[in-house]
């Protein structure tokens, strides 16, 4: 059963009850769930579905071939010795009838023939676009396929009908794979596996989050003990570079030129290694809310949940982990430090789940912007940060998230009050959220009750809504 991709396969399937042709461009990091969609919107519908393979042409070309002859049924026949060939077999073989025709991997394509998607404009623009065939290009290198697919330069420019861009799922669809766990285990277990189905997977039918994680992260046998640096080897050339840039930004060195320093690459160097880890999808950069993209405020921080926990716990600890010392790990290394390491994933938590109750209009603001802020006190001279700040013009929602095993109380509201001040910006209606994974003293609800523009959150509201 399809989990998490409703909202995505009932569009493909819009799109092809229009019955002409489209040009569907799909791409997103690499286990997000790409192939598992495209096969299940494929199901029960006319369809040829090639991957490419990090192959030359003549071998990619043969392959594609035998998928077309394997549809129609036919025997005997030669490869075609050019992509035109093939689509013109194609198009007079389908003449008015549907027909989905997938390339997964088609950077894998392109890399071999260059010139491939000029050829594909000049498909598109005298045979395809007068067909019913419903082609889709998807991949995984998402720098390609934003800059030599979809961007302005691309000889496909102007030809797609659509596109999607699929990312992992937010905690919200993670947790419908974790059936069995409490809210704060599930969320737990979030943690560790992100939002990925094939990860999550991974956790189900077991007992307890240390089972879970001991069983598919610590063991060497576990599916995900080599998995970050198995997807390194498969994007880069050097993936031990990389590795160390990754696990750089997962220990808390987040700024460009300490990163560049503490693994020892050339600030240069690392900064085109980050960009490529940027297209990739394993990282991103951060600026604090307010800020252009051009600011040199920015933190790198890992997209995926997963690599943050495997560069932080299991990458360091591989010399007790080759030794079964698993259990050691758990209790004196993880178990202690991982409410810790839950307070940046809460704070992600918290931003999606006000990102729905905005888009719902159930928050006292319709925020158009989202994000952390920090900054320095003018006056005290303090760093400052706000977990959450989002605002709609000159109305402003801070937030603060805590992921703590005791009751919030008054000193953290008076606390994000004083911060708020400290964002010089001007402010006409100022509300404030709370959010707990352990709940509120009598005092701070006592003050929720006066006050309409405080607003509290715990784990219930976080998970049920």
């Amino acid at each position: 059963m399809l989990i998490g991709r409703e909202r995505e396969l009932a569009e493909l399937n819009r799109l092809y009850a229009e019955e002409r042709f489209q040009l569907f461009v799909m791409y997103g990091r690499r286990r997000v769930g790409k192939t598992t969609l495209l096969k299940e919107f494929c199901k029960d519908k006319p369809s040829v579905f090639y991957s490419a393979e990090q192959s030359n042409e003549h071998s990619n070309l043969q392959k594609f071939s035998e998928q077309l002859f394997l549809h129609y049924n036919e025997t005997a026949l030669e490869a075609f010795a050019s992509w035109e060939k093939a689509f013109q077999y194609l198009t007079e073989k389908q003449q008015d009838q549907q027909l989905i025709v997938v390339i997964d991997e088609f950077p894998y394509l392109a890399d071999t023939k260059p010139e491939l998607l000029s050829i594909f404009q000049h498909l598109i623009d005298h045979k395809l676009k007068d067909t019913k065939i419903f082609m889709i290009l998807c991949g995984s290198y998402m720098g390609f396929m934003e800059k030599e697919v979809l961007g302005s330069k691309s000889p496909l420019f102007g030809r797609r009908t659509a596109q999607l861009r699929l990312k992992p799922f937010d905690y919200l669809t993670s947790i419908r794979f974790l059936k069995g766990f409490s809210a704060e285990e599930q969320l737990m277990l979030y943690g560790a596996f992100g939002g990925t189905a094939m990860y999550l997977l991974q956790a189900q039918n077991q007992k307890t989050v240390e089972e879970a994680i001991t069983n598919a992260l610590l063991k060497p046998t576990g599916y995900l003990y080599e998995e970050p640096l198995l997807l390194l080897r498969q994007e880069v050339q050097q993936p031990g570079v990389y590795s160390a840039l990754i696990e750089a930004i997962a220990t808390g060195t987040t700024r460009a030129n300490e990163i560049a320093l503490k693994t020892g690459e050339e600030a240069a160097k690392c900064l085109k290694y980050i960009g490529v880890l940027r297209e990739l999808g394993i990282v991103y950069k951060e600026l604090p809310f307010g800020e252009k993209e051009t600011s040199r405020k920015g933190l790198y921080q890992l997209s995926d949940f997963m690599f943050r926990f495997w560069y932080r716990y299991v990458a360091r600890n591989k010399t007790l982990l080759e030794t079964d010392a698993q259990k050691i790990v758990w209790d004196k290394r993880i178990a202690p430090n991982y409410c810790t390491y839950m307070g940046n994933v809460f704070e992600v938590i918290c931003r999606d789940f006000l990102l729905h109750k905005n888009s719902r209009g159930e928050l006292p603001i319709l925020f158009t912007d989202i994000g952390r802020w920090w900054g320095t006190d003018n006056k005290t001279h303090e760093q400052i940060e706000i977990d959450l700040l989002a605002s709609d013009g000159n109305d402003y929602l801070f937030a603060e998230c805590k992921w703590r095993n005791d009751l919030l109380d008054m000193s953290v509201l008076n606390s994000l009050k004083r911060k708020s001040q400290v964002f010089e910006r001007r402010q006409e209606n100022v509300f404030y959220a709370l959010f707990s994974k352990s709940g509120f003293t009598q005092g701070v609800i006592d003050e929720a009750e006066k006050d309409l523009h405080l607003l509290l959150f715990d784990l219930n509201d976080l998970i049920t809504f």
